[in-house]
């Protein structure tokens, strides 16, 4: 029986500070035997499309940064599956507009030194009849997870979308399917998400728990208050 932890969105070096110690303490209570990072491990603010603030961090200092809190998800989860997400595919995405060929760049294990299976962007992992992927490759808005597993035909759990979280199902005559968002693990204070000011809709903490393909359970990070 396969008992799958889901981390959500990291956008390291936005990882939330104790993150890595909620993500240990929801595999321990539920004997997780497989690990999938659903995408955006990474955030590489400075080198986005979009307008950034000019007192970000150049890529080589948000690099740095950014290795140290993987190396601490490495480390409590050394063996994990990791979907490419949008912010992780930058340095490809730049190169391509650059015009440069991507066999220029270094292997995603070898940029981050990190053991996990790398599956390329807009993958569609399958476990147990249940899709995982990063969520931007599929219908958005709202319940995004939802109607993207109606659309598969699939129980289906996607990341990207991280102010929302949880599950919901769908059946008709013949089967029945859910949808799983599991929020996001980051650190809204830093200045990289400072374009989710003007929103209304927060980042929820969490990460998710699929069992046998059967179970899926979405678990909040319940932070006090500042």
């Amino acid at each position: 029986m396969s008992r799958v932890l889901i981390i959500s969105d990291t956008h390291c070096p936005g990882m939330r500070r104790g993150y890595v110690d909620f993500l240990k303490r929801v595999a321990e209570r539920w004997n997780i035997n497989r690990v999938v990072h659903i995408g955006d491990l990474v955030d590489w603010a400075s080198i986005s499309f979009h307008e950034k603030s000019p007192s970000l961090s150049n890529a080589t200092r948000e690099y740095q940064k950014a290795r140290r809190q993987v190396a601490s998800l490495a480390r409590a989860f050394p063996k994990a599956d990791w979907l490419i997400g949008n912010h992780d595919a930058l340095t490809e995405r730049q190169a391509l507009t650059a015009g440069l060929p991507v066999q220029v760049l270094r292997d995603y294990q070898d940029m981050w030194d990190i053991g996990w299976r790398v599956h390329p962007r807009f993958s569609k992992l399958q476990i147990d009849g249940v899709i995982y992927s990063h969520g931007d490759c599929g219908r958005g808005g709202q319940d995004a997870a939802f109607k993207q597993a109606k659309d598969n035909f699939r129980s289906t759990v996607v990341g990207h979308f991280h102010s929302q979280a949880g599950v919901r199902w769908w059946a008709n005559p013949e089967f029945r399917v859910f949808g799983m968002s599991v929020g996001c693990g980051i650190d809204s204070s830093k200045l990289q998400f400072d374009y989710g000011r003007k929103l209304s809709a927060k980042p929820i903490l969490g990460c998710g728990v699929v069992i046998d393909g059967q179970r899926p359970v979405f678990e909040p990070w319940l932070l006090r208050s500042r």
